[in-house]
């Protein structure tokens, strides 16, 4: 069974990012994009790799914004050959309960119309839909699901082994 441990993002992730990124979005973030990033203070960027490996393979990233309790996720993806393994899952509730411990109350995405996967996913942990931002993605012309999630009145815990959970 594949298990994994979430770090920082670095800088010598980024090869391994971008190759995720390139595979999982139709207009990917640049270079540049990721290094600003990974300069932001209000930026937080996160890797999932696998446990008792010496080189450590990327399985996932997420990136989010954080500011007076707001918390925006910006994106968040899985490398195509370790989909459906709860890789995704783990790092959004990572990114709730580090965010949350450090005041996060109201947490908002956009997903495209179409992504149903992703939509899926973000309803798991708690979203919900909030609104619709008209022929967002300039790519296709498809539109964006404004979706959130108030967390301000819950309190969420550990698994056994260390993993966040939601109430």
């Amino acid at each position: 069974m594949l298990r994994w441990e979430i770090k920082e993002m670095r800088r010598d992730h980024l090869k391994q990012v971008m190759e995720i990124e390139r595979k999982s979005f139709p207009t990917p973030w640049t270079r540049g994009m990721f290094l600003y990033e990974l300069t932001s203070p209000k930026s937080f960027n996160f890797v999932a790799t696998p446990l008792m490996e010496e080189e450590k393979l990327v399985l996932g990233y997420i990136i989010f914004w954080m500011a007076k309790g707001e918390v925006h996720i910006l994106n968040l993806a899985t490398h195509p050959s370790f989909c459906r393994l709860g890789i995704a899952y783990s790092l959004i509730l990572f990114a709730l309960d580090f965010s949350y411990k450090k005041g996060g109350i109201l947490y908002i995405l956009e997903v495209r119309q179409g992504n149903h996967a992703a939509l899926n996913l973000y309803r798991k942990v708690g979203f919900a839909p909030w609104g619709i931002k008209k022929r967002y993605y300039p790519d296709t012309g498809e539109d964006a699901i404004i979706m959130r999630l108030f967390f301000g009145d819950r309190t969420h815990g550990q698994d056994a082994d260390g993993q966040p959970h939601l109430p």
